[in-house]
């Protein structure tokens, strides 16, 4: 057994943690979703004032997601440092879920290629929950089993852009894989994890092509089945609920409340035509930048828990020699 030095060492090693853990969930989660539903000319709209003692709201509401400070402001203006980490326990709910209802559903036979949208199709309602604790105003007072939408009308809303998703996903990361096989590149086998594979001459622009492709698939599959599927969510948010950004619930006059003879959600093809080219140009550059933040912070967090790490080895000592 061994003890470091100084208690400051671990207390670094968390706040570079707790970082690493905002850029891998508020700017690659929240940051996104908030910005697929935002619209930047709603029909009526209070935005939620990003300077503290400013109560006016002007006609033309600035688009919050138009740049990444902008939104930090926006999301930290709507309850503090808390409000950065939105949904985070219905995320990790989800992920635990998928876990276990996959080992489930592999467990009874099901082939894991048809158990995937299974699994997706049986969290329908909690990740359309999570999507509404991250686009609301204010956290709810409900809890969150009692957030969750009806299981028939979410199903119905979201089972095929939900699989299109999960789709868009599996290929995204199964055929960079076939691309590198195709190839003949030599990649690290996770049951031989002590050997590492011999890098050759053509490994470079091989592995640039396959990072290319897999870049290209996020971008024209992933990133469009997202905005189909954030937008259907968000459609079907609680009247009683505000957005942190301005939303057009309607849809354009799309969509019709249930009770008024409507679905009360909105279909794909609409929830497709309502996103404008301006809307994809701000969210494919706020993807850029997070991509860029998110590489610069994690060069940044190597660059000091490494030299900890190894400061802490030099430091300590055996317990039995104290």
């Amino acid at each position: 057994m061994y003890e470091s030095g100084p208690s400051s060492e671990l207390r670094v090693i968390l706040d570079n943690a707790n970082l690493h853990i905002q850029v891998s969930y508020t700017f690659q989660h929240v940051y996104p979703t908030i910005a697929i539903i935002e619209d930047p000319s709603p029909p009526a709209y209070a935005p939620v004032s990003l300077d503290e003692g400013d109560d006016t709201a002007s006609a033309e509401p600035p688009v919050v997601t138009a740049s990444l400070r902008s939104t930090h402001r926006a999301v930290y203006a709507a309850g503090g440092w808390r409000s950065l980490f939105r949904g985070f326990s219905a995320y990790l709910f989800l992920n635990i879920a998928k876990g276990l209802v996959m080992g489930i559903f592999v467990g009874v036979g099901v082939p894991a290629i048809a158990a995937v949208p299974l699994v997706a199709f049986v969290l329908v309602q909690p990740y359309a929950t999570w999507t509404h604790m991250i686009i609301s105003a204010t956290p709810s007072s409900k809890s969150f089993w009692k957030r969750l939408p009806p299981f028939k009308k979410t199903f119905e809303a979201t089972a095929l852009p939900v699989l299109l998703y999960v789709v868009a996903k599996e290929l995204s990361a199964i055929l960079p894989i076939v691309l590198s096989s195709v190839l003949g590149m030599k990649v690290w086998n996770p049951k031989e994890p002590n050997t590492l594979p011999q890098v050759e001459k053509d490994d470079a622009w091989k592995g640039l092509l396959v990072l290319l492709s897999a870049l290209a698939l996020h971008i024209f599959f992933v990133i469009p089945a997202q905005v189909v599927l954030t937008r259907i969510q968000a459609s079907f948010l609680p009247e009683e609920e505000d957005t942190i950004v301005p939303f057009d619930r309607t849809f354009g006059g799309k969509v019709e409340p249930a009770i008024v003879s409507g679905k009360g959600y909105v279909n794909m093809t609409d929830a497709w035509k309502s996103f404008s080219r301006a809307s994809w140009v701000r969210l494919i550059k706020l993807y850029v930048k997070i991509f860029l933040v998110s590489i610069a912070l994690t060069l940044i967090w190597a660059a000091i828990i490494i030299p900890e790490f190894i400061l802490i080895a030099n430091h300590s000592r055996k317990v039995s020699d104290l």
